[in-house]
């Protein structure tokens, strides 16, 4: 891949961050003329980034508002992914990945992301608002690497810890909790969201991939009567490098997905869990269970002891509503 000239610049900044660095010094580290080096920051500020201009000082790089798909791939560690992809608009960053399986075969992890989508969605297919510039969406495609279904339903709850821990690591003020199964919440309301889905291949009638899809809102201020009283953002007033943390979620999550223990991040999930010890309504296809949440399954199933005091543990459907006892 051929690196631009603007890029070069970019990535030189990025490297001596809170620093000044002078155009002459630009030029001579480059090896490019001076010109070059005004005509590259020039054209970064038109793509929205801030970058400020001093004289006897030089340059130094604030921030962009924007996912960016070059300090993405400044980021990230090339040699854990097959391919990264960061768009503006899209429907949602799960149909982009399901279009790409339809043509492609991964060997490693790919991801798509995505500054706002128009058709974002959750699990029942419903809708995920995803505003721009103040949210982060992403999907991440990963391989099948086992036939072993039992540690598989481990998947989702694996990863809401590891969402939830990195998240914690750029807003060191909160704490986050996990509703079963794929829920991130603050206060009672929710901040973020994880839906995994199977890629089957036909011919064989076996899974090839996951397609985990991630919808968080970090820093929206504005949301619709309606989810005002079920959802926030992590926090509306911090300031933070949204392509870090697009960038740290995904390497987290791959070392996780290969290298995880889980029997401690099983710990960890029931330790967060927001449901455990409270009269909840099960939502499984028409049926609708209520009973007291006892425990997290070995297998990420939900514990529920029913009106009977009967006990049982449910690998799908949807918690729709808990009360404390």
């Amino acid at each position: 891949m051929v690196t631009t000239t603007k890029q070069k610049v970019l990535f030189e900044l990025l490297a001596h961050k809170g620093d000044w660095l002078s155009g002459d010094q630009l030029a001579t580290d480059l090896a490019v003329s001076r010109e070059s080096i005004w005509k590259a920051i020039n054209a970064l500020k038109k793509k929205a980034h801030q970058i400020e201009s001093r004289k006897n000082l030089g340059y130094q790089y604030i921030e962009t508002p924007f996912l960016d798909e070059d300090i993405v791939g400044y980021y990230m560690d090339k040699q854990l992914i097959d391919g990264m992809f960061v768009e503006k608009t899209v429907t949602s960053t799960q149909h982009l990945a399901k279009q790409y399986l339809t043509t492609h075969t991964v060997s490693k992890p790919v991801f798509f992301a995505a500054e706002a989508q128009s058709a974002g969605y959750g699990r029942r297919g419903r809708h995920f608002y995803s505003p721009a510039t103040s949210g982060l969406y992403f999907t991440i495609v990963l391989p099948n690497t086992t036939d072993n279904w039992g540690q598989v339903g481990l998947l989702t709850t694996n990863m809401a810890v590891v969402i939830a821990q990195t998240l914690e690591s750029f807003f060191p003020k909160e704490t986050i909790d996990l509703k079963w199964v794929n829920d991130l919440f603050i206060n009672n309301k929710k901040v973020g969201g994880i839906i995994t889905e199977a890629n089957v291949e036909l011919e064989s009638n076996s899974v090839s991939a996951f397609i985990m899809g991630v919808g968080l809102n970090l820093t929206t201020k504005d949301f619709s009567d309606e989810l005002s009283d079920i959802a926030q953002s992590i926090d509306k007033s911090a300031t933070l490098d949204r392509n870090l943390l697009l960038t740290t979620l995904i390497k987290n999550i791959i070392d996780t997905y290969y290298h995880g223990d889980f029997a401690t991040l099983l710990t960890e999930y029931r330790r967060r869990s927001n449901v455990i010890g409270k009269h909840v309504t099960l939502k499984l296809g028409n049926q609708t269970i209520y009973g007291t949440a006892k425990q997290i399954a070995s297998d990420g199933g939900l514990i529920i002891e029913d009106e009977n005091g009967i006990t049982k543990s449910f690998t799908s459907g949807e918690v729709i509503k808990t009360n404390v006892q």
